[in-house]
C-alpha cells in the first residue's frame, strides 16, 4: 500500500507540480543559494558517498567492532544497490532533463542518449539511501542527515537537472532499498544475537 501511495504521488507530481516549479527556478536563483548548492551537489555526484562509506569502514576494521563500521559497509551497500535500480529505471524511462528544453512527458521510452536520463535523479537516490541507513544506526542524526539529502535532492531542481518528480522517486527508491537491506540485517543480528541493541531490533 505504501509502495502504491508513493508511485501515485510521484505520477501526480509530475503531471501537476513538475513544469510550474521548473519555470519558477529562474526566480529563486541569488548568489548565496548558488553557493549553497555548489557545496552542496558534489555530495550526490558519482561515487563521491561510496567511497566515503567505503574510507570509513575500512577505517573502523582497524578499531574494535562498532555500529559505525556497520553503518559504513551497510551503506555502501544501500548505495551501489539503490545506484543499479536507479540506473536501470533511468534508461528505460528515458525522461528528458529540464535543459533540454524538450517535453518532459513525451515519447519516454528507454534511451542511453545523454539528457535523456532526468527519472529518477541518482543524487536523491544516492544520498536518501546513505542517510537512511545512517539515521538507523544513529536516531538522533536522522532528521540532521535528512536535511542535508533533501537540500541535496532540492538543489538538482534548482539547477535544472531534474524535476520534482525526479528527485521525489530517487528519494523513494534510495529510502526503500536501504530500509529493506536494514530489515534483513537486523533479521540477522537478531538471530544471531538476542539481546540486540533496541535501535537495531525495531
Amino acid at each position: 500500500m505504501a509502495a502504491f501511495g508513493v508511485v501515485v504521488l510521484v505520477a501526480v507530481t509530475a503531471v501537476l507540480l513538475d513544469s510550474p516549479v521548473t519555470s519558477l527556478t529562474p526566480q529563486w536563483k541569488c548568489s548565496l543559494i548558488d553557493s549553497l548548492v555548489a557545496v552542496l551537489n558534489p555530495i550526490g555526484s558519482g561515487l563521491t558517498l561510496l567511497i566515503f562509506c567505503v574510507m570509513l569502514g575500512a577505517m573502523c576494521r582497524a578499531l574494535p567492532p562498532s555500529p559505525l563500521g556497520t553503518a559504513s559497509w551497510l551503506g555502501a551497500l544501500a548505495f551501489s544497490c539503490a545506484g543499479l535500480v536507479e540506473f536501470a529505471i533511468k534508461h528505460l524511462v528515458g525522461r528528458p532533463r529540464p535543459a533540454t528544453a524538450l517535453p518532459s512527458l513525451a515519447a519516454l521510452s528507454p534511451s542511453f542518449v545523454p539528457e535523456i536520463d532526468s527519472f529518477p535523479s541518482g543524487h536523491a537516490t544516492s544520498v536518501f539511501a546513505v542517510a537512511t541507513v545512517f539515521g538507523a544506526f544513529y536516531p538522533r542524526l536522522r532528521w540532521p542527515l535528512y536535511t542535508v539529502a533533501t537540500a541535496v535532492a532540492v538543489g538538482r531542481v534548482y539547477l535544472d537537472r531534474h524535476y520534482l518528480s525526479d528527485v521525489l522517486a530517487g528519494a523513494a527508491i534510495g529510502i526503500a532499498i536501504a530500509m529493506s537491506l536494514l530489515h534483513y540485517h537486523r533479521t540477522l543480528w537478531n538471530r544471531a544475537t538476542p539481546e540486540a541493541p533496541a535501535d537495531l531490533r525495531s
